[in-house]
């Protein structure tokens, strides 16, 4: 009776031990990495590649300028907390930081420069002087061979943290790169033959990298920080160029004052039309469905129109 006593405790212990380890690898197999990303375009790159195996959130809120956010103590928490935090560049997010240094040795936070090994774009001397930046532009994602290799390093990170999804992490990432040239591809095409070579823009230094990939001029009248006001020699200068360009358009962004477009363009006698970084998108915008590429989407068609290109 005794030993049959004994048996059956260890039936039962063994089944315990057993539904115990079940539950862990349950637990393991629903476990979704925590991804915590700075701005838009690292946060849309991000869902994008890590689809359901990951539970990711944007810690800027929408609109709100990047190179002057000052994360709270909760905020630096939190991200510690995280498996993964993503962030552009120290160019753009220099207050990161302060959360790498916070995170301890015994964080298993993974601290991730997604536009690391990018080309740089740097300042003239005035303008570096003028944005009291390190010297290079920080808007890497508008160039769309930089926004293929931080695709690449968010997808690296996502397999070092969960290899057992690596296949399906480097499958999207492919996927997303190959949406990347497309949309790439459609610029270089569409934004031949037009009349204007020039963005005129009034708002601030965001469009350089842009600019740049399709061998156009790029002029802004405000500096790389969205909360500078621009000198009214800037202001002068803007309005002189659209004159001299005869230009239909002048460009503008929410997050600089509308009134300053409006002056601008009403003073020159033309329209406006909006260009969008990134940075631009409102918590209404992301519920319905805007994504990097609908937002370059619209940017290249607001391009053609204000450049005036064939391919309308």
């Amino acid at each position: 009776m005794h030993t049959r006593k004994i048996f059956i405790f260890l039936l039962l212990f063994l089944s315990f031990i057993l539904s115990c380890q079940q539950a862990k690898d349950s637990s393991q197999e629903d476990h979704k990495l925590r991804v915590i990303a700075t701005i838009f375009p690292v946060y849309d790159f991000a869902r994008n590649i890590g689809g359901d195996k990951i539970e990711i959130k944007m810690l800027l809120p929408p609109g709100i300028d990047a190179h002057h956010f000052e994360p709270r103590p909760g905020e630096i928490i939190r991200v510690c907390k995280s498996d993964i935090f993503l962030f552009t560049n120290f160019e753009m997010e220099q207050w990161a930081y302060k959360i790498i240094s916070a995170a301890d040795k015994n964080t298993n936070m993974l601290a991730i420069e997604t536009g690391s090994g990018a080309v740089l774009l740097p300042f003239s001397k005035e303008d570096e002087h003028e944005n009291r930046a390190s010297g290079f532009d920080p808007h890497i994602w508008l160039d769309m061979d930089n926004a293929q290799k931080m695709v690449d390093n968010i997808a690296a990170a996502f397999v070092k943290k969960d290899s057992r999804n690596s296949d399906y992490y480097l499958k999207n990432a492919h996927n997303y790169k190959l949406k990347l040239m497309d949309l790439d591809k459609r610029f270089r095409s569409e934004l031949t033959g037009c009349k204007t070579k020039t963005i005129l823009h009034a708002g601030h230094w965001a469009f350089a990298y842009l600019a740049r990939s399709y061998n156009l001029q790029y002029i802004a009248v405000c500096n790389v920080f969205a909360d500078t006001e621009p000198s009214p020699q800037k202001i002068l200068s803007l309005i002189e160029q659209v004159k001299n360009e005869k230009a239909h358009y002048i460009f503008y962004e929410s997050m600089i004052n509308p009134r300053l477009a409006q002056t601008i363009a009403q003073e020159a006698g033309v329209g406006l039309l909006k260009l969008n970084s990134g940075h631009d998108v409102s918590r209404a915008d992301i519920k319905k469905g805007e994504s990097f590429i609908s937002i370059m989407e619209t940017n290249l068609e607001n391009l053609k129109k204000g450049l005036k290109c064939s391919k309308m």
